[in-house]
Parts: C-alpha cells; sequence; structure tokens
C-alpha cells in the first residue's frame, strides 16, 4: 500500500478471539509501540493508554469481553 510517493507500508497483521479472561498477548519480537495498530472490535487503540509492548508481549490495560476481536497490525520496524 502507498501512502505517499515516498513511503511504502508492508504491514501484517493478526486477528485474536478473545475469552474475557486474557489480556497478554505474544507477538513478533522486535516491536513496539510504535510499530503496533491494535484495533478493538473495530475501534484503533491508544499506544500506552489502551495497550504497552515489553519484548515479545502486548498487553492490553484492560481485560477484553470474551466474544470481542483483537486485530493487530504490525508495520515495518
Amino acid at each position: 500500500t502507498t501512502i505517499s510517493s515516498s513511503v511504502e507500508v508492508d504491514a501484517s497483521s493478526k486477528t485474536i478471539g478473545l475469552n474475557g479472561s486474557t489480556s497478554a498477548f505474544t507477538i513478533p519480537s522486535g516491536h513496539t509501540v510504535d510499530t503496533c495498530l491494535v484495533f478493538y472490535n473495530g475501534i484503533c487503540m491508544v499506544p500506552t493508554d489502551d495497550y504497552t509492548v515489553s519484548g515479545t508481549t502486548l498487553t492490553m490495560t484492560f481485560t477484553p469481553v470474551s466474544g470481542s476481536d483483537i486485530v493487530i497490525r504490525y508495520l515495518p520496524k
């Protein structure tokens, strides 16, 4: 996807179905809050307010309800 004439974005994503008791998820190494976009039921979450990243763990600041979805988009590092 081309954002401008000089920036290419090659983002991959992961969709997670939730069970109502998990708030921490494993992500590929090398990512930070600056290279992860997190969507909860289609709503874009705010880095550090709604989620944090440490190593290979993305942790939501709340416990998502059962049956909801999280989509994590990984931006180039």
